[in-house]
């Protein structure tokens, strides 16, 4: 995936954001969540973020 794709509009977190996230210690989607704020207003994103998430995780 494109790492400039928007993945929450309502914060305008990208895929590279989670990314980063991870690559900078974070272990867990509530992890990510605390870190880049991802999926906190309308949560309408959460489970496809949770979803891509996991994958980086398992990489």
């Amino acid at each position: 995936m494109d790492t400039n794709k928007v993945v929450c509009k309502c914060k305008k977190i990208t895929y590279g954001d989670l990314k980063n996230a991870i690559e900078n210690g974070a272990k867990s989607f509530k992890n990510v969540k605390e870190v880049t704020k991802v999926a906190t207003d309308c949560k309408k994103c959460k489970d496809k973020v949770k979803n891509l998430v996991n994958q980086l995780l398992e990489k």
